[in-house]
């Protein structure tokens, strides 16, 4: 029996369109780090983040040590625009860590709802690189190392040197410690999630500020800057930072370098 032809019809064609949505105003649109690679493209002061798949290239490329704290100061100091203390604590509080109206202490995890600075009995603004230690002039009011912290917790911290707690005194839910290490130095340990932020924060400061590490801190911070990569939020402080001091701070696109330079 012959059976009936078939005709086969073709698939009506559709249309895919894409969708981007843009960075968010004063902000750079952001990419995820990746391990040894550039993640940037040159821009007036030098590097910014790029979408994904872009093609980067490296101008701290050959640069070790000397040369390349060199060039990286003069990246961060190149255009940099300075703020009050008093606008940085603003900006801090109203912005830059604000998430929808909560701001969370970076040590304790103890939120807040605010919009400007509270009492500073309440919460108060840390600076990671301490102004006893030099952390003074502009580099006060630098963002790129001052986070929002329980003030008694920043007051616990004070200016001790950051390590590995052995011997715990004070201690928070968080996983945030003071004591002291195993040398017997007091010395405060940031929880694990804030650990490579720290690092970043103080690798920038004695970039930029030509400010000397220890050496027994400066091998503790190289630990963190390893086992607590760059996430998205770090980045993102960096574009809001970036947004109001027109700089970055380039151990956070960039965290390899920290191991191109022998000694901070």
């Amino acid at each position: 029996m012959k059976l009936p032809s078939i005709t086969v019809l073709p698939a009506p064609k559709t249309e895919t369109t894409t969708v981007t949505s843009p960075p968010r105003s004063n902000q750079v649109a952001s990419t995820t780090v990746r391990g040894d690679d550039f993640v940037g493209r040159p821009g007036r002061n030098g590097p910014v983040p790029t979408e994904p798949g872009e093609p980067t290239t490296d101008p701290w490329s050959g640069k070790e040590d000397a040369a390349l704290k060199s060039a990286l100061k003069s990246y961060v100091t190149d255009g940099k625009a300075s703020v009050s203390y008093s606008r940085a604590r603003d900006i801090m509080y109203g912005d830059v860590d604000n998430h929808d109206g909560k701001v969370k202490c970076v040590y304790t995890d103890r939120e807040i709802t605010a919009s400007r600075p509270p009492n500073s009995n309440d919460m108060n603004v840390e600076h990671t690189w301490p102004q006893s230690k030099g952390a003074t002039g502009t580099a006060k009011s630098d963002m790129h190392h001052l986070f929002p912290t329980d003030s008694r917790a920043n007051s616990i911290r004070g200016n001790h040197p950051f390590g590995i707690v052995t011997n715990v005194k004070e201690s928070w839910p968080s996983g945030a410690r003071f004591g002291t290490d195993a040398s017997g130095r007091t010395v405060f340990e940031p929880p694990p999630d804030h650990k490579g932020n720290v690092a970043r924060a103080l690798f920038y400061f004695s970039t930029t500020y030509s400010k000397p590490l220890t050496a027994e801190e400066e091998s503790v911070l190289r630990e963190w800057n390893v086992s607590d990569p760059v996430d998205t939020a770090e980045i993102e402080r960096n574009d809001r930072v970036q947004g109001y001091q027109k700089t970055r701070n380039p151990f956070i696109d960039h965290p390899q370098l920290a191991a191109r330079i022998d000694d901070f």
